[in-house]
C-alpha cells in the first residue's frame, strides 16, 4: 500500500528549500575583502625572505628555519635581546647576487614595537635610509622592518657591489610583501 504524502511531508519539504534557500543567499554574499584575506595567509605563514628570482639572486642552500627555542644556533650571543624583544620565529638563508654573498634573516616578533625595537639595537653606527626603500645600512648590513618582521642582509664578501645587493634583496623582500 503507498503511503500518500501529508502535511508533515510538507513541513520538511519547506525546511529543506528553506535551508537550500539560505546557504545559496549566504553563500553569494562576500564577507571579506579577498585582498585582505590573502594578505592575512601570509601574514601567518611566518616570515619570508626575498624571492631569488626577483633580486636576480641566487638561493646559496636551503633556508632554514628557526623558533624561540632554537635561535640560539643562529645567533648564540643576541638571541636574549631578540627574546626580550618578543622574537617568535626566523627563516635564514645565503644568497649569492653577483659576485656578492649575503646572508639573509627575516625575523618574525609578537608586534611590530619589538621588530623596530630590535632593528635601532642592531642599527650600524654608520647607517643611513636606503634610497626607495623603508631600510637602513651602512653597505654591509642592511636593516628593515615591515610589520612585525625585520629583515637584516649581511654582505659575506666585502667589496664594491655589496650595498648594490643588500639593497636590491631588499627591494625583492618589500616587494614580495605588497598584496
Amino acid at each position: 500500500m503507498a503511503v500518500r504524502p501529508g502535511p508533515v511531508h510538507a513541513v520538511l519539504l519547506l525546511a529543506l528549500a528553506g535551508a537550500v534557500g539560505l546557504v545559496l543567499t549566504r553563500g553569494r554574499r562576500t564577507r571579506e575583502d579577498p585582498a585582505a584575506v590573502l594578505a592575512a595567509l601570509r601574514q601567518a605563514q611566518g616570515p619570508r625572505l626575498p624571492a631569488a628570482g626577483r633580486a636576480g639572486a641566487s638561493l646559496l642552500g636551503e633556508p632554514a628555519r628557526y623558533d624561540r627555542d632554537r635561535l640560539y644556533e643562529l645567533i648564540d650571543g643576541a638571541a636574549d635581546a631578540y627574546l626580550a624583544r618578543g622574537f617568535e620565529r626566523c627563516v635564514a638563508a645565503t644568497f649569492g647576487v653577483g659576485r656578492v654573498e649575503v646572508a639573509a634573516e627575516a625575523h618574525r616578533f609578537g608586534s611590530e614595537a619589538g621588530a623596530r625595537a630590535q632593528l635601532d639595537a642592531e642599527r650600524p653606527r654608520r647607517a643611513g635610509p636606503v634610497a626607495g626603500l623603508a631600510a637602513v645600512s651602512d653597505g654591509s648590513v642592511l636593516l628593515a622592518v615591515s610589520g612585525r618582521d625585520l629583515l637584516k642582509l649581511t654582505a659575506l664578501s666585502a667589496g664594491p657591489g655589496a650595498g648594490e645587493a643588500l639593497a636590491v634583496l631588499a627591494a625583492a623582500w618589500e616587494e614580495g610583501r605588497r598584496p
